[in-house]
């Protein structure tokens, strides 16, 4: 007579099944709160910096309100009502840089409108950057993916993190070309400065070999070009840890502080724009400006299917991507030179037109908010805004 199948043993695929379904359930969710996790970081660290400068705030505000209540007693005691309105005047902007600086943190973390809808600056991020697993390629990390709100030790979290691990991507692109072209070009230079001497005169230099000489000058001018846009990825590289580290704790508060008095309230509306707008802005459509970038919300707004849809185009980013990931193949003089033509060609559109892009943005964005802050554009603000 056949023994019954033990009923824990029926159980045990569908208790396997149930646990891999809560486990891919509780990553899932664990993904989604990485950008919640990134606003509260960033709001804890922005509140932490606006404390030290609290007490610099409060004492600029207490002196423009005791100037101006003698200002309003001068216009008083000498009937003017022009210097009674002037005085209104301040006390309605010391009041308006008063409330921006005591909601500071609402405004750009936790304000939300009466449906319900977050309308704060980082969440201004999230609604076009997607607030779930959103990617973007770089093969300056494991895995040559980086994912902005989850971020990587070495380049931090967020836009601006994305940003460097692409600049950091095309750095180690070019010293890879650059390294590449000095060694297949070590024979051929070896060659051009050697000659042959008859009684002290040269008889044979391998430079007089016209093909051999423009091969090695063609190498020399790759080397120069691939150095001068190290130099220029480096120089955006610094700026953009400055940006990360000072628009949010240095411009911002130190602008609110100046919108405070009269002669430094052009000055302090223009450090406000551009805290907010290097901050937020220009790393935002650098990212949207990029082929490889790839939006994910959470929670998804359709579900995706593998295969039906692509991130990116056809062209110049594909071209950039396998000069930047290919290994070395086919006559290996030939190809460094070949690849160092086409990588200086694609990294000089990738290291100048697409930060050019989010910089033209990001200046009009500056120029609008100025005004609007009570801020002064200034004359040299006013010829770099051309750009825009």
């Amino acid at each position: 007579m056949a023994e019954k199948p033990n009923g824990n043993l029926r159980l045990a695929p569908i208790l396997a099944i149930a646990m891999l379904a809560i486990l891919a359930f509780s990553s899932i969710a664990h993904a989604a709160d990485y950008f919640a996790d990134y606003v509260v970081k960033q709001q804890g660290y922005f509140e932490k910096r606006m404390n030290s400068w609290w007490q610099v705030a409060i004492i600029a505000i207490l002196i423009c309100i005791f100037f101006n209540v003698l200002v309003y007693m001068l216009g008083s005691f000498l009937s003017s009502q022009e210097i009674k309105n002037y005085a209104k005047a301040e006390f309605l902007q010391v009041s308006a840089s008063s409330l921006m600086i005591f909601f500071a943190v609402a405004l750009l973390f936790t304000v939300t409108s009466g449906g319900g809808t977050n309308v704060s600056a980082l969440d201004f991020m999230g609604s076009l950057l997607g607030t779930g697993g959103s990617t973007i390629s770089c093969a300056a990390v494991n895995g040559l993916v980086f994912r902005i709100w989850e971020g990587d030790t070495q380049f931090g979290t967020g836009p601006i993190a994305a940003f460097k691990c692409k600049l950091q991507e095309k750095i180690n692109a070019l010293d890879n070309a650059f390294a590449k072209v000095a060694k297949y070009n070590e024979e051929k230079e070896r060659l051009t400065s050697m000659c042959n001497y008859l009684f002290g005169v040269p008889v044979w230099c391998g430079d007089w070999n016209l093909e051999l000489h423009k091969e090695v000058e063609q190498s020399h001018l790759i080397a120069q070009k691939i150095t001068d846009l190290s130099v220029s990825l480096h120089a955006q590289f610094v700026l953009a840890e400055y940006i990360q580290k000072n628009m949010l704790t240095v411009f911002l508060p130190f602008g609110l502080v100046l919108r405070i008095f009269p002669l430094t309230r052009g000055v302090g509306g223009l450090f406000i724009a551009i805290g907010v707008g290097f901050f937020f802005v220009w790393p935002t459509f650098f990212l949207l400006s990029d082929p490889s970038f790839v939006k994910v919300n959470s929670p998804p707004d359709q579900p995706t299917q593998q295969g039906i849809c692509f991130t990116g185009f056809r062209g110049s980013a594909v071209l950039l991507a396998g000069l930047v990931y290919n290994t070395e193949s086919g006559q290996p003089s030939d190809l460094a030179i070949a690849e160092g033509k086409e990588l200086v060609y694609m990294m000089t559109i990738g290291t100048l037109f697409y930060p050019f892009v989010a910089l033209v943005l990001t200046l009009i964005f500056v120029r609008a908010m100025t005004p609007l802050l009570g801020g002064d554009m200034g004359d040299l603000m006013r010829m770099v805004s051309r750009l825009g």
